[in-house]
């Protein structure tokens, strides 16, 4: 049974582009209705877009992984909304759970997920009875994922497809996951990605971390330094592990992955000034810590 939802109103990524530099790309005059769906056709998945796709330009798309790697297409609603409002194709692993909460345990994805739903937007911009006929650029791909899901995304990085990837509060686990008490925990479900898996990163990659207080600041901060052959941005905002993914559109982190997208995908000149250069926008914002390879 699909379940759509579909919303108006206005977008407030203007407010949190701003908290992280003056060359944030600024948001749309109006915000276009979103559509959130389970996927026509791709069971296990749901779909973030605009409600009407000829508008503007061709769709880039973006599969995503939820935290802990759930299978709940809605965990992060607030984020994927203000993305796909960009004009952007959003695919979420796992379908509409309403009773879904936060902490709730839920069966797992995994990063066949995220190849499956790059293969599924390039199949329906060719199906001449989809919404999205002719409508997604299939030349612009990109994985992004947080927690588990941004571990999800480092091993579907190596698909030759992807032009990017987005790790948010999420690295490589090496011994187990640091506590608040200091100590260290193992991983309560699979692991998606392995040291291993970062040779085979091909594409500029961000990563996003919460600061010292994220349980996965030590591992974004050992990736970075063992990661060269790539353009590479280790941003740091310090908020903690969960980020700021559930604010209104994503927060201060939903606007610096926001203009990663565009600039990566879309190749928005003014987005890119947020990463480019010793005065890039998140560099002149003095709660962000920026670190940066193989780009200026």
């Amino acid at each position: 049974m699909v379940r759509m939802k579909m919303v108006a109103g206005a977008l407030a990524l203007s407010l949190a582009c701003a908290s992280v530099g003056s060359a944030a790309t600024s948001a749309p005059a109006s915000t276009p209705a979103i559509v959130m769906e389970n996927a026509p056709g791709l069971p296990g998945h749901t779909v973030y877009r605009p409600a009407d796709p000829a508008k503007g330009g061709p769709l880039p798309v973006i599969a995503f992984g939820n935290g802990a790697c759930r299978a709940v297409g809605n965990a992060y609603e607030p984020f994927l909304r203000a993305v796909a409002a960009r004009g952007f194709l959003v695919v979420a692993g796992g379908e509409i759970d309403p009773a879904w909460r936060p902490g709730d345990k839920r069966p797992q994805t995994s990063p066949g997920h995220m190849k499956a739903a790059l293969d599924w937007a390039i199949a329906e911009n060719r199906r001449a009875d989809s919404p999205l006929f002719g409508r997604v650029a299939t030349g612009s791909l990109a994985v992004m994922g947080h927690s588990c899901g941004g571990l999800e995304a480092i091993a579907a990085g190596a698909d030759p497809r992807v032009d990017t990837v987005l790790v948010l509060n999420s690295g490589i686990i090496r011994g187990g996951i640091p506590t608040p008490e200091g100590g260290v925990r193992q991983p309560s479900g699979y692991i998606p990605a392995h040291e291993a898996d970062l040779p085979n990163l091909h594409t500029p990659t961000l990563y996003i971390s919460g600061g010292p207080t994220d349980s996965a600041y030590s591992a974004v901060e050992e990736d970075f330094r063992q990661i060269s052959h790539i353009p590479l941005v280790n941003a740091s905002l310090p908020v903690g592990h969960s980020g700021t993914w559930r604010e209104t559109d994503g927060g201060a982190m939903g606007a610096a992955a926001i203009a990663w997208l565009e600039w990566r995908l879309k190749g928005d000149a003014q987005a890119a000034r947020m990463f480019e250069g010793a005065d890039c926008g998140l560099c002149r914002d003095g709660r962000w810590t920026i670190k940066k390879k193989n780009m200026p």
